[in-house]
């Protein structure tokens, strides 16, 4: 299975909260027709959460059975609705899509409602971070860019039963490897 993960931010044109509508009411459905979905989930920041030096307002992972689906001809009717969906809600300039390698170093249950915090890297190393090792953390994940074509070098995705554990650890999570920490409310379209 293959994964990647887009990063964006809004249209200029649209607020945070019509940003937000769009991409999970009117997207998410474009999206749920790619060929060989597997998994499709959006992190939308919390209320309040963002801040306004944020590289991005959104991130969406999709993982797809294999590289066969990969194939986006421009030629192809569904990529040119993608296209121009995308262009709807999505400041085009600012759309990063990284290939990913999945590395779960706490296993455990999603929490649902699903509290997450994603914390950009400007380079990956193996160790395991203190916070993964938190009592108040359900799940962690380090997520490897492949390549060298993105704007970091990947990131983790740490997971919480509420909120309050989250917005305690998001300052702790702040390092010199990291570029930037949004606490979201994770939707997962398709599982």
């Amino acid at each position: 299975m293959l994964k990647f993960a887009a990063f964006f931010r809004k249209h200029p044109e649209l607020s945070h909260a019509e940003f937000q509508r769009y991409w999970l009411g009117v997207h998410a459905g474009v999206v749920l027709r790619l060929p060989g979905l597997m998994r499709y989930v959006q992190s939308h920041p919390l209320p309040g959460t963002l801040q306004a030096a944020s590289p991005f307002h959104g991130m969406a992972e999709v993982w797809l059975a294999d590289d066969a689906d990969l194939s986006r001809d421009p030629a192809d009717p569904y990529w040119t609705e993608v296209a121009e969906d995308e262009a709807r809600f999505i400041d085009p300039a600012s759309l990063t899509v990284l290939p990913i390698d999945e590395r779960v170093l706490k296993q455990g249950e999603w929490p649902r409602p699903g509290i997450k915090i994603v914390r950009t890297l400007k380079h990956m190393n193996g160790k395991v971070p203190p916070v993964a090792l938190m009592p108040t953390v359900g799940r962690y994940a380090r997520n490897t860019a492949r390549g060298e074509d993105g704007f970091c070098g990947g990131y983790d995705t740490t997971w919480f039963a509420n909120p309050a554990a989250a917005h305690g650890t998001a300052a702790t999570m702040k390092d010199a490897a990291s570029m930037d920490v949004m606490i979201t409310g994770e939707h997962v379209i398709k599982a």
